[in-house]
């Protein structure tokens, strides 16, 4: 087959990196056996109250069973069950810690992954506390970019976890790795935690490869998601005769336990991509490691259409107020040209203005009008309608970088702001807003100029001739109601 050009690694962490069966039975059975022992209660029963504990917190690692499972109810009510558990604690943590170990090549693996600039994120159904410790021991803290698990469990009433641990918190917190939490009760096989999990860290499915030691729960979700699919089948721990008490007393459903069971017994109707026999280091006969962009952001399909539509929406919005701002030019051109046309009716007409005693042709006064609606305009043009212009513009611009790897057709804005960037006008080179300020400041000056020239301006218009107008002569007026004397 030929070899898969990989950016982003996911792997499972339990039986994947390390031998979480062989930790957990040596931790669980010491408890096991002395919960028998001091009980004398049937393995039956017993294993059904640590199941029911175990649904309860949805993990089969709980470190507080001993306060909640039901046959130690009464010897609860006495006596500290630590204290009375405390020889059986300590062979648990030897148990621990003795198989707390990652398998044969996989560090040095993962760091030379690393050093490629590959992305490794972890996916694990282990709670955070328990993953992350293991981590730190590890050493991978920070080789692991991000780490996926179940938030962790409650801590029972009355008990403290400060008391319990033996080191600082600083110990058991990872530093440089990020920790990101998956939805409460999903599980794997559930395809869409993975697509989440892809989503959230950017990559791209193509790129992308998952390790994992389940065919049933590993395997099959890559696949189902189109993941390149590495089945880690040095890691399978499902045919060993102690993982029948794991089943018994799990968290896992009885559906989940039986299917798994199907599986084992009669084999699986599909071939993983690539499987790792022997060891973690066999992954590089399948894969070429490459350095993530960390730039890149990946859109799923729906995503994709809806950030299109927005894309197409924007620039709708960007041609309204571009139109916009044109009629605004439009009608300041026009209400200034007809203020200006006035003038002249005014000169011709020699209308004059009294102000404090002096007097103005009056189409001054029209001139003024003329400039305070011109800076109104421009006012409303660049801080208003401009403003959003340049708004609409530049969120195009951040859907175009967006889209970038995806579509990169999809360039109208970016290419637009360019041109508009680089007009020269009189090889001066002018973007948007200086050929904004410039029409108006050119409006402004010409009708200073007509204002200069109407001021300074003499009427030639001939002066009318005086007309003589001849005396009336005087009349004799005969007084009425007397008598004349002679």
């Amino acid at each position: 087959m030929s070899r898969k050009t990989i950016d982003t690694l996911i792997i499972d962490l339990d039986n994947t990196i390390f031998d979480w069966f062989a930790v957990w039975y040596a931790s669980f059975i010491p408890i096991y056996n002395d919960i028998l022992r001091v009980t004398g209660r049937p393995a039956s029963e017993i294993e059904a109250d640590i199941r029911a504990v175990h649904q309860v917190r949805r993990t089969s690692e709980y470190t507080f069973l001993l306060e909640e499972i039901e046959a130690l109810k009464d010897i609860r009510q006495t006596e500290d069950i630590r204290v009375r558990f405390h020889d059986a604690f300590e062979v648990s943590r030897r148990g621990r810690d003795l198989n707390l170990k990652l398998y044969p090549s996989v560090f040095r693996c993962l760091w030379d992954i690393k050093r490629k600039g590959t992305k490794i994120v972890a996916y694990t159904e282990s709670m955070g506390f328990y993953s992350a410790y293991r981590l730190k021991r590890f050493g991978l803290d920070g080789v692991i970019d991000v780490l996926f698990s179940p938030e962790d469990h409650d801590t029972p009433a009355g008990v403290s976890v400060d008391k319990m641990r033996r080191l600082p918190d600083e110990f058991y917190e990872l530093q440089v790795t990020q920790v990101r939490h998956t939805p409460p009760g999903e599980l794997k096989p559930n395809p869409r935690i993975l697509l989440d999990i892809i989503k959230a860290v950017g990559a791209k499915a193509e790129r992308c490869a998952y390790v994992g030691d389940s065919l049933f729960k590993d395997v099959a979700m890559a696949r189902d998601v189109g993941v390149f699919d590495i089945h880690a089948k040095y890691g399978e721990s499902q045919r060993r005769p102690e993982y029948n008490l794991l089943q018994r007393v799990s968290h896992w459903t009885e559906a989940d336990v039986q299917r798994e069971r199907e599986i084992t017994a009669k084999g699986h109707t599909f071939e993983p991509s690539a499987v790792l026999k022997d060891s973690f280091a066999e992954i590089f006969i399948y894969c070429d490691f490459g350095a993530f962009d960390e730039n890149r952001k990946n859109i799923d399909p729906d995503e994709l259409k809806n950030t299109i539509e927005i894309w197409k929406k924007t620039v709708d919005v960007q041609q309204h107020f571009n139109d916009l701002e044109m009629r605004i030019r439009n009608f300041a051109v026009t209400i200034v040209g007809v203020l200006v046309a006035s003038v002249g009716f005014t000169y011709q007409n020699g209308l004059e203005a009294t102000l404090f005693g002096v007097r103005y042709a009056a189409g001054l006064g029209l001139i003024v009008a003329a400039s305070i609606v011109w800076i109104g305009f421009f006012l409303m043009d660049r801080y208003w309608y401009h403003v959003l212009l340049k708004g609409a513009v530049k969120h195009a611009g951040k859907i175009e970088a967006q889209l970038q790897g995806r579509l990169p057709s999809i360039t109208l804005g970016q290419t637009i702001s360019d041109e508009s960037a680089s007009v020269r006008i009189c090889g001066i080179k002018m973007n948007s807003d200086t050929r904004l300020r410039n029409f108006y400041i050119l409006g402004l000056v010409m009708l200073a100029v007509v204002f200069g020239s109407l001021f300074f301006a003499t009427s030639n218009r001939p002066s009318l001739p005086v007309t003589q107008v001849a005396p009336v002569p005087a009349q004799s007026v005969a007084p009425t109601g007397g008598s004349e004397v002679h």
